[in-house]
């Protein structure tokens, strides 16, 4: 076998850690082969004899004389990471590169790319997905809540959370709809107050209205009885009265038994004994039979009167109520006038509107009948329609931050403020969920029991970004502004917040000014073992407690928040929780997280 030096090329001296390549030609053509880990300090002779070794001992067969060897630097992790952008491993032939979940290598096989989780099937999200470098978030709309797998998304039953309406509660998906029962009305979205009948045109009474919780009553001026209306109030009669009535009763019976007569059907009974007067005997009507079409046999009385007409006892025949007055209401023994001399635009009016006043009142105003003006509604009232006489009473305890309120909605509570020393509780601005008052200021005091700090969770917090910090929200140790402060805010924050008292006691205030409104805040607050501060605050502070918006919604989500803050207030509680239904509560980031730090906390007392 013919033996010849190839031809060299790159270092002629081997003075570092290389990788020799060799090009050679075989029957197939140029092909390459690797001599890995040659060492500083070997010569080149030694080098290409143990080349030769190799090849020979491979029984390779081929021609060597002007084969081509190349002599490389062999990369090391030690220096500069290998070039890789993560994980670098040496091995026989040099660095291998590689990247965490997350990542793909590229081609140059050294840098590593972020994957876009969410250009493949959104990420198997339900609703959104948010990319993150080497990972990836999913959220929910809101009114859904994301489930422990992170990825599906579920209805939030609203209906099922403790305060959610005062009366009742109807869960839509992704929403729900607080409604109240009958004599009441909404406000504030979820509460319900009373409403005053009587501010809405005397209730309709005659006389006098006495409104009630959920209802009202019509009462009667002396020498007058409610009529069966109600509303109406009817002379109470006396002998003569009796007699003229009895008279006028007569007096129809004759005429209807003249009419019967005429038509030579008579049936009359005497004695107890029946005479047929009529040739034939008629057939004996079911009272429903004489009442005519569109009547209603009411007391053995045909229909009542409809809105629009009036009679002496609200049954037809009735009379159309007269130029100048109205009514309403149906069954009425008389209508109302429009007042201050006005005429209405035809006979049979029905609504106030119908008369015809010397200006047209918008929303906000009612129209007043002696001086023929518009006048705003008072505080504590509003009017939601145009050309009206009347503004309604606000409902409940609530009222209106100013005079022309249009809508139940300005109608606002404005009571808060007290003594806090449970376990557990609330703090939220007033007529929360719907828009605080203006010029209002609410202060609390949490005052725990002994050996107990306080916790505190602001979810989110609206206040109007226009008023130049005119609404604000302080929590510190006393009413004392140069006492220590926990928190103070005065703009809006939607991401979610917790914190630990930096006193034993708080002082909480809220200051609303004149001008814009908002939805406020329901903050909730947790009073715990002093021996868990350490803990409690290596939580709170933690910045991944809020990095992740699973993380956030769950300082949102009030069932969780109840069920954490009642294991914190009293820590046998936890056993009332099972292992599965944590995991189905919590996702398992937030698991990891919590277990991680209780776990450290619990280490010195093992």
């Amino acid at each position: 076998m013919k033996t010849c030096w190839p031809v060299m090329y790159s270092q002629p001296k081997v003075t570092h850690n290389v990788v020799v390549k060799i090009k050679w030609k075989s029957g197939e053509g140029y092909k390459w082969l690797w001599v890995p880990n040659q060492r500083e300090g070997h010569s080149i002779n030694e080098v290409i004899n143990k080349i030769m070794k190799i090849l020979l001992n491979s029984a390779l067969i081929f021609s060597f004389c002007k084969s081509q060897v190349f002599f490389f630097p062999l990369e090391t992790c030690a220096v500069n990471n290998g070039g890789c952008d993560r994980t670098c491993k040496d091995t026989s032939t040099g660095v291998h590169c590689s990247c965490p979940v997350g990542f793909t290598l590229q081609f140059d096989g050294k840098t590593c790319k972020d994957i876009d989780e969410c250009q493949t099937n959104n990420g198997g999200c339900d609703h959104f997905c948010r990319n993150t470098v080497g990972s990836f978030d999913c959220s929910c709309k809101k009114g859904f809540k994301l489930l422990t797998d992170e990825k599906s998304c579920q209805d939030i039953d609203e209906c099922s959370f403790e305060r959610t309406c005062d009366h009742i509660c109807i869960n839509h998906p992704g929403t729900f709809e607080c409604t109240c029962i009958k004599g009441y009305i909404l406000y504030g979205l979820t509460h319900c107050g009373d409403i005053n009948e009587c501010s809405i045109n005397n209730g309709g009474c005659q006389h006098t209205c006495i409104n009630t919780l959920g209802d009202y009553e019509c009462h009667c001026n002396a020498g007058y009885k409610l009529h069966w209306n109600k509303k109406d109030c009817v002379e109470t009669c006396n002998l003569n009265c009796v007699r003229k009535r009895t008279e006028k009763r007569l007096r129809k019976a004759i005429r209807t038994l003249r009419k019967v007569i005429n038509k030579e059907q008579f049936h009359i009974r005497l004695a107890g004994m029946d005479h047929d007067v009529a040739r034939k005997s008629p057939r004996v009507l079911d009272a429903q039979e004489l009442c005519s079409l569109g009547q209603r046999h009411v007391d053995n009385r045909c229909g009542q009167c409809s809105p629009g007409e009036y009679s002496s006892d609200g049954f037809k025949p009735c009379l159309l109520c007269p130029p100048g007055t109205y009514q309403p209401e149906p069954g009425r023994t008389s209508c109302f006038p429009c007042g201050g001399g006005l005429m209405t635009k035809h006979t049979s009016a029905t609504v106030f509107q119908d008369c015809e006043t010397k200006v047209q009142c918008s929303p906000g105003h009612f129209y007043n009948t002696t001086t023929h003006r518009c006048i705003r509604c008072p505080v504590g009232t509003y009017q939601p329609e145009f050309g009206q006489n009347y503004c309604v009473a606000c409902p409940g305890n609530t009222t209106t931050d100013y005079d022309g309120s249009t809508n139940v909605t300005q109608c606002k509570d404005r009571q808060c403020g007290g003594e806090l020393g449970e376990f557990t509780g609330y703090i939220e601005s007033p007529n929360y969920p719907g828009n605080y008052p203006a010029n209002t200021e609410c202060t609390w005091m949490i005052n725990p029991p002994p050996k107990r700090r306080i916790l505190i969770v602001v979810p989110e917090i609206f206040l109007p970004i226009e008023d130049e910090c005119g609404d604000y929200l302080v929590m510190r140790k006393s009413s004392s502004s140069n006492s220590v402060t926990t928190y103070e805010t005065c703009q809006t924050y939607e991401r979610p917040i917790a914190f630990t008292s930096r006193s034993k006691r708080l002082w909480i205030q809220f200051k609303s000014n004149e001008g814009n409104s908002a939805k406020g805040f329901q903050v909730p607050y947790v009073t715990y073992d002093e021996d868990y501060q350490e803990l409690i605050e290596d939580i709170v502070r933690d910045g991944r407690l809020y990095a992740s918006e699973n993380h956030q919604e769950i300082l949102k989500d009030k069932k969780l928040i109840k069920a954490l803050f009642d294991v914190l207030a009293h820590p046998q509680n936890y056993f009332k929780y099972t292992a599965q239904e944590s995991r189905e509560m919590f996702p398992r980031s937030f698991i990891r997280l919590l277990r991680s730090k209780v776990s450290r906390f619990l280490r010195p007392y093992k």
